[in-house]
Protein backbone atom coordinates (compact mmCIF):
# COMPACT_ATOMS: atom_id res chain seq x y z
CA UNK A 1 0.00 0.00 0.00
CA UNK A 2 1.41 3.39 -0.97
CA UNK A 3 1.45 6.58 1.05
CA UNK A 4 -1.34 7.97 -1.15
CA UNK A 5 -3.66 5.25 0.13
CA UNK A 6 -2.45 5.92 3.66
CA UNK A 7 -3.64 9.50 3.34
CA UNK A 8 -7.11 8.40 2.25
CA UNK A 9 -7.30 5.69 4.92
CA UNK A 10 -5.95 7.61 7.92
CA UNK A 11 -6.24 11.37 7.42
CA UNK A 12 -9.61 11.73 9.17
CA UNK A 13 -8.48 9.70 12.19
CA UNK A 14 -5.20 11.62 12.44
CA UNK A 15 -7.02 14.94 12.12
CA UNK A 16 -9.48 13.94 14.89
CA UNK A 17 -6.64 12.84 17.15
CA UNK A 18 -4.75 16.09 16.61
CA UNK A 19 -7.90 18.19 17.07
CA UNK A 20 -8.43 16.58 20.48
CA UNK A 21 -4.91 17.63 21.40
CA UNK A 22 -4.74 21.19 20.06
CA UNK A 23 -8.44 22.12 20.28
CA UNK A 24 -8.26 24.42 17.27
CA UNK A 25 -9.56 23.32 13.87
CA UNK A 26 -7.14 25.24 11.63
CA UNK A 27 -4.12 24.23 13.71
CA UNK A 28 -5.28 20.60 13.65
CA UNK A 29 -5.64 20.70 9.89
CA UNK A 30 -2.19 22.23 9.49
CA UNK A 31 -0.60 19.66 11.80
CA UNK A 32 -2.41 16.77 10.10
CA UNK A 33 -1.09 17.99 6.74
CA UNK A 34 2.39 18.33 8.24
CA UNK A 35 2.08 14.76 9.56
CA UNK A 36 1.27 13.42 6.11
CA UNK A 37 4.08 15.38 4.48
CA UNK A 38 6.39 13.59 6.93
CA UNK A 39 4.69 10.27 6.14
CA UNK A 40 5.08 10.73 2.39
CA UNK A 41 8.67 11.95 2.57
CA UNK A 42 9.59 9.30 5.14
CA UNK A 43 7.75 6.38 3.54
CA UNK A 44 11.08 4.66 2.83
CA UNK A 45 11.78 4.63 6.60
CA UNK A 46 8.73 2.48 7.40
CA UNK A 47 10.14 -0.94 8.19
CA UNK A 48 6.93 -2.77 9.05
CA UNK A 49 7.82 -3.27 12.73
CA UNK A 50 4.34 -1.99 13.62
CA UNK A 51 1.14 -1.41 11.69
CA UNK A 52 1.07 1.49 9.24
CA UNK A 53 -1.61 3.14 11.40
CA UNK A 54 0.59 2.94 14.50
CA UNK A 55 3.57 4.35 12.58
CA UNK A 56 1.48 7.25 11.24
CA UNK A 57 0.06 8.03 14.69
CA UNK A 58 3.60 8.04 16.12
CA UNK A 59 4.46 10.70 13.54
CA UNK A 60 1.29 12.63 14.44
CA UNK A 61 2.17 12.38 18.15
CA UNK A 62 5.68 13.77 17.60
CA UNK A 63 4.30 16.51 15.34
CA UNK A 64 1.89 17.62 18.09
CA UNK A 65 4.65 17.51 20.71
CA UNK A 66 6.87 19.65 18.45
CA UNK A 67 4.01 22.10 17.98
CA UNK A 68 3.56 22.49 21.75
CA UNK A 69 7.28 22.90 22.25
CA UNK A 70 7.27 25.76 19.75
CA UNK A 71 4.15 27.43 21.13
CA UNK A 72 2.59 27.41 24.54
CA UNK A 73 -0.41 25.10 24.89
CA UNK A 74 -3.73 26.73 24.18
CA UNK A 75 -5.75 27.36 27.27
CA UNK A 76 -9.07 27.90 25.57
CA UNK A 77 -11.42 25.15 24.54
CA UNK A 78 -13.69 24.95 21.56
CA UNK A 79 -17.10 23.39 21.63
CA UNK A 80 -16.86 20.36 19.36
CA UNK A 81 -20.41 19.92 18.11
CA UNK A 82 -22.21 16.63 18.05
CA UNK A 83 -23.70 15.88 14.63
CA UNK A 84 -27.36 16.25 15.58
CA UNK A 85 -28.62 15.33 12.12
CA UNK A 86 -27.73 11.72 12.92
CA UNK A 87 -29.76 11.76 16.13
CA UNK A 88 -33.50 11.95 16.58
CA UNK A 89 -33.60 13.74 19.93
CA UNK A 90 -35.68 16.45 21.52
CA UNK A 91 -34.17 19.93 21.60
CA UNK A 92 -33.78 19.71 25.38
CA UNK A 93 -31.93 16.37 25.24
CA UNK A 94 -29.76 17.61 22.36
CA UNK A 95 -28.79 20.72 24.34
CA UNK A 96 -27.93 18.56 27.35
CA UNK A 97 -25.80 16.22 25.22
CA UNK A 98 -23.94 19.18 23.70
CA UNK A 99 -23.29 20.55 27.20
CA UNK A 100 -22.02 17.17 28.42
CA UNK A 101 -19.84 16.78 25.32
CA UNK A 102 -18.20 20.14 26.02
CA UNK A 103 -17.79 19.30 29.72
CA UNK A 104 -16.09 16.02 28.85
CA UNK A 105 -13.55 17.75 26.61
CA UNK A 106 -13.05 20.54 29.12
CA UNK A 107 -12.35 17.93 31.83
CA UNK A 108 -9.97 16.09 29.50
CA UNK A 109 -8.21 19.39 28.73
CA UNK A 110 -7.56 19.96 32.45
CA UNK A 111 -5.50 16.78 32.73
CA UNK A 112 -1.76 16.82 32.28
CA UNK A 113 -0.72 16.24 28.64
CA UNK A 114 0.49 12.67 29.17
CA UNK A 115 -2.91 11.71 30.62
CA UNK A 116 -4.69 13.41 27.73
CA UNK A 117 -2.55 11.47 25.27
CA UNK A 118 -3.11 8.05 26.80
CA UNK A 119 -6.88 8.53 27.17
CA UNK A 120 -7.17 9.82 23.61
CA UNK A 121 -5.14 7.00 22.11
CA UNK A 122 -6.66 4.15 24.14
CA UNK A 123 -10.27 5.25 24.62
CA UNK A 124 -11.03 7.66 21.78
CA UNK A 125 -8.85 6.30 18.97
CA UNK A 126 -9.12 2.73 20.37
CA UNK A 127 -5.49 1.74 19.93
CA UNK A 128 -4.35 -1.39 21.74
CA UNK A 129 -2.03 -1.11 24.72
CA UNK A 130 0.85 -2.33 22.55
CA UNK A 131 0.13 0.19 19.77
CA UNK A 132 -0.19 3.01 22.32
CA UNK A 133 3.17 2.03 23.81
CA UNK A 134 4.78 2.23 20.36
CA UNK A 135 3.22 5.63 19.63
CA UNK A 136 4.23 7.06 23.02
CA UNK A 137 7.61 5.31 22.99
CA UNK A 138 7.14 3.62 26.35
CA UNK A 139 6.41 0.19 27.80
CA UNK A 140 3.01 -1.48 27.81
CA UNK A 141 3.16 -1.49 31.62
CA UNK A 142 3.59 2.27 31.64
CA UNK A 143 0.61 2.67 29.30
CA UNK A 144 -1.57 0.54 31.60
CA UNK A 145 -0.43 2.42 34.71
CA UNK A 146 -0.81 5.82 33.04
CA UNK A 147 -4.27 4.95 31.72
CA UNK A 148 -5.42 3.86 35.16
CA UNK A 149 -4.15 7.06 36.75
CA UNK A 150 -5.47 9.18 33.88
CA UNK A 151 -8.96 7.70 34.13
CA UNK A 152 -8.98 8.28 37.88
CA UNK A 153 -7.95 11.91 37.37
CA UNK A 154 -10.50 12.28 34.57
CA UNK A 155 -13.28 10.92 36.79
CA UNK A 156 -12.29 13.39 39.52
CA UNK A 157 -12.41 16.29 37.05
CA UNK A 158 -15.85 15.20 35.88
CA UNK A 159 -17.07 14.92 39.47
CA UNK A 160 -15.79 18.45 40.17
CA UNK A 161 -18.11 19.55 37.39
CA UNK A 162 -21.02 17.76 39.04
CA UNK A 163 -21.08 14.68 36.83
CA UNK A 164 -21.83 11.22 38.13
CA UNK A 165 -22.87 8.10 36.28
CA UNK A 166 -26.48 8.90 37.22
CA UNK A 167 -26.42 12.41 35.74
CA UNK A 168 -25.27 11.40 32.25
CA UNK A 169 -27.75 11.40 29.37
CA UNK A 170 -27.95 8.03 27.71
Amino acid sequence: MSSHNWFDDYFDAVYSYILLQVKHEQTAEDLAQETFIKVITGEHQFKGQSSVKTWIFRIAYTTVISHFRKKHPLTHFIDLPINNSLLDLSAEKTALLNFQHKEFYDALGKLKPSYQQVITLRKVQEFSTKETAVILNCTESKVKMSLSRALTAFKQELEKGGFTIDTLVR
